[in-house]
């Protein structure tokens, strides 16, 4: 093997051959320990992530039913709706009591915490029987409601006689009593003992869990501290031998690195000159090659998407298969920059390069290969594609010729062609050709070569009542 020029020096292989035996077994039993430490720790983070969240989920329960509670006495106090719609809001939007319930279900189905948790919010719902009626009672009193605008939960309560024989005054007395009453409170009370069951029980799981993981990571960290040490007495050794060779010539030419300079031959192990060495070559052929390999954009400046070179990349590509070719061209365009100016034009362009990119899929390639030409590959997309790409093209054009701003009114004429008939530019050929088809019947539409499209359907896309215009 022919040496290379600057190399020479002490080889590595046989020094590191030697001190990495005696090495990597330590270093083996410690990379063990360490997975178990990070096990016990994500595993006791685990068990605290669980701890909250469920804690939180029990609070989230005490919360929404001291919510429901707080509201329901609002509204038969005050008899204002807006008690009662915040009520029905957070029974059945923000649903707090279910989302916690939930919450403890992930990590403690079927266990006493769990089921003392599902009671509470059981006994919420039971409790709620009361708050129905309550607020069905209080409607009583309010003159000029309609029923029908209320929750069908409220309007379904049926009355007793004795409540219905009272006046509005005794009405909005019972209405209140039974929302403050000792059966009430102590429901409620129920409730917040359940809940309160749960969080002692979760203080308690936490508290043994951290316990016995505590102790197993206590064992673990002892063990990797004896093989650290025995690796660093290794590491060290092989410091002392490496730093002359290796680190002292490499931390000089990091800064020579730094600022783009050559590092000179000579100095340190076999290995690092021969790296040096490959170093200095690459470097001066990046220097020498830098305004050669300035090439050109694969992407248009004004609408961000791949331009013509980003076309011939995947055009051949595109023509092996069932993928299709969309050309698309602005009907009309150099009118529009005679009348509303460059500006004009550009916005023109920007609005149906979002359109496109908007209607077809985040793995086509939408290009713009022109002035005003645009292309299209929509990959996987076979003839039956076809009327999919038809109604894609009647909603770009039916958004471009309402536009909702001061962008100027357009219409875009399309030519489709599939692969699978001969190269890219065959491919290209057979798209413009029916691209051409659409331009000589008036522009506005599509035609595609998928041996359906009779004469005259070139305009397919343009709304009826506008094809005569």
């Amino acid at each position: 093997m022919k040496k290379e020029k600057g190399t020479g020096g002490i080889r590595l292989r046989l020094m590191n051959y030697i001190l990495g035996g005696l090495t990597v077994g330590i270093a083996v039993l410690m990379l063990v320990t360490t997975f178990l430490a990070a096990a016990g720790y994500n595993s006791l983070q685990r068990t605290s992530e669980a701890f909250f969240d469920c804690r939180d989920g029990a609070e989230q329960i005490q919360d929404a039913s001291d919510y429901l509670t707080e509201h329901v006495r609002y509204f038969v106090g005050s008899g204002m709706r807006q008690y009662l719609d915040k009520y029905f809001e957070e029974a059945n939007v923000t649903r707090r009591r279910e989302k916690g319930l939930a919450s403890l279900e992930k990590h403690f189905a079927g266990t006493e915490l769990y089921t003392a948790l599902e009671e509470a919010v059981n006994g919420s719902y039971a409790l709620m029987e009361i708050e129905y009626y309550a607020m069905r009672l209080r409607l009583e009193t309010l003159d000029g409601e309609n029923l029908a605008e209320y929750p069908a939960v409220i309007r379904d309560v049926v009355l007793t006689d004795a409540d219905l024989a009272m006046t509005k005054e005794e009405q909005m007395d019972q209405s209140r009593k039974l929302v403050y009453d000792e059966e009430y409170q102590d429901l409620k009370g129920e409730i917040t003992g359940k809940v309160n069951e749960c969080l002692d029980g979760l203080e308690d799981y936490l508290q043994q869990k951290q316990i016995k993981q505590a102790k197993q990571l206590r064992t673990i960290v002892a063990v990797e501290q004896v093989l650290i040490t025995l690796v660093i007495a290794a590491v060290l050794l092989l410091v002392v031998l490496t730093s002359l060779l290796v680190f002292h010539p490499l931390i000089r030419a990091e800064k020579l690195v730094r600022n783009e300079q050559l590092i000179p031959p000579g100095g340190g192990a076999f290995e690092y000159r021969f790296f040096a060495a490959t170093y200095n070559r690459m470097f001066e052929a990046s220097r020498e090659n830098k305004e050669r390999l300035a090439f050109k954009a694969s992407h248009d400046y004004l609408t961000g998407i791949f331009n013509r070179s980003g076309l011939d990349r995947y055009l051949d590509r595109a023509a092996e298969g069932r993928n299709a070719l969309v050309l698309v061209d602005l009907d009309g365009f150099k009118k529009i920059n005679d009348t509303f100016g460059h500006d004009g034009g550009d916005r023109v362009l920007q609005r149906l390069s979002e359109k496109l990119s908007a209607a077809f899929r985040s793995e086509d390639r939408i290009c713009r290969i022109g002035g005003d030409e645009f292309a299209v590959i929509m990959w996987s997309a076979g003839v039956e594609s076809s009327d999919l790409i038809r109604e894609k093209i009647a909603g770009i054009n039916a958004e471009l010729r309402h536009p909702s701003d001061d962008v100027p009114a357009v219409s875009v004429s399309v030519g489709v062609a599939f692969g699978g008939e001969g190269n890219g530019r065959d491919l290209f050929r057979h798209a413009d050709r029916e691209l051409y088809r659409v331009k000589r019947s008036g522009g506005c539409g599509i035609s595609i070569r998928d041996g359906k499209q009779e004469e005259g359907d070139a305009r397919d896309g343009l709304p009826e009542d506008e094809i005569d215009k």
